[in-house]
């Protein structure tokens, strides 16, 4: 399986954190395009279905992305705790997220080792 690493299921280190970060992002993208009816349908469907979105919602906060602390369960190679960092193009709403480990660490070995254990389609190992 050539999945990327960032497809793998994630367990979350600030799970309130993250939540915040998510309803911040949907609330600047309400803000940028208020006429988006997609967008007003689901913060409607969400507030009235998930009480945790509703609260974090009423609260109206937009923050800045920052980076976030992840631990990625892959299938080869066990958890690898990453740092999350999140570049956002302004413009067109375009985010890269770019995952590392600390150098030197076990993480930083196992984030190595999906390169070969788990290479990328198109490439051999």
């Amino acid at each position: 399986d050539h999945t990327p690493l960032a497809l793998w299921p994630v367990t979350e280190t600030d799970p309130d954190t993250t939540d915040a970060a998510l309803v911040s992002d949907l609330r600047r993208a309400t803000g940028r395009f208020p006429r988006d009816s997609r967008l007003a349908a689901l913060v409607r469907d969400l507030s009235a279905g998930n009480e945790r979105f509703a609260e974090l919602w009423a609260k109206g906060e937009v923050t800045a992305n920052r980076e976030v602390r992840k631990t990625v369960d892959h299938p080869s190679v066990g958890p690898v705790t990453v740092d999350c960092d999140v570049l956002t193009d302004g413009d067109t709403e375009l985010k890269i997220v770019i995952m590392t480990a600390v150098p030197g660490s076990e993480d930083e070995t196992k984030l190595q080792l999906t390169t070969v254990v788990d290479p990328p389609a198109g490439t051999s190992n």
